[in-house]
C-alpha cells in the first residue's frame, strides 16, 4: 500500500473517532497502535489531528477521496479499521453507530475500483486453460 494511502486511511479514521467531539483513552490507544503499525507514529500531520476535533465534513471529504481509488477489500478493510475504533472505548454511542451506517452507504454510492486480483487470476486462468489444452493435444 502506497504512503499516501495509508495516510489517508489513518486520517479518516482518526476524523471518525472524534465524530463525538471528543477521544476515549482506549480510541486513542488504538489509533495510537494504528499509526505504529503503518510506521506513522511521528508524522505531524497525523499527530496533530489527534490533538483538535476534525469536522465530519472533513472526514467524509477524505472518506469520498479514498473510496474513489479503493477497492471492495480495501473499503472493508477500512470499515474494520473504523469499527475497531469505535468499540476501543468499549462503548458504541449512537453518534458512532450513526456514522458506521453512513460510511456503509456511502461506500454502497460509489462504485469500487475493480480488483487487481481479479484480472491476475484471470490472466493466470487462461494460461493454465491453454497449457492444459495443449496437453490433450500431444
Amino acid at each position: 500500500m502506497e504512503p499516501q494511502s495509508q495516510i489517508l486511511i489513518l486520517k479518516i479514521v482518526i476524523g471518525s473517532a472524534w465524530i463525538d467531539r471528543h477521544l476515549e483513552p482506549g480510541e486513542v490507544k488504538y489509533l495510537q497502535t494504528l499509526l505504529e503499525r503503518y510506521q506513522l507514529a511521528h508524522n505531524p500531520e497525523l499527530l496533530a489531528l489527534l490533538e483538535k476535533p476534525v469536522s465530519l465534513q472533513q472526514t467524509e471529504q477524505w472518506m469520498v477521496q479514498y473510496l474513489m481509488g479503493a477497492t471492495e477489500v480495501e473499503r472493508l478493510q477500512l470499515l474494520g479499521a473504523i469499527g475497531k475504533m469505535v468499540i476501543a472505548d468499549e462503548i458504541v454511542s449512537p453518534e458512532d453507530h450513526n456514522l458506521l451506517d453512513d460510511y456503509y452507504n456511502l461506500m454502497a454510492d460509489i462504485p469500487p475500483k475493480p480488483e487487481e486480483t481479479a484480472t491476475l487470476l484471470k490472466t493466470v486462468g487462461q494460461f493454465v486453460r491453454r497449457v492444459l489444452q495443449g496437453r490433450r493435444q500431444q
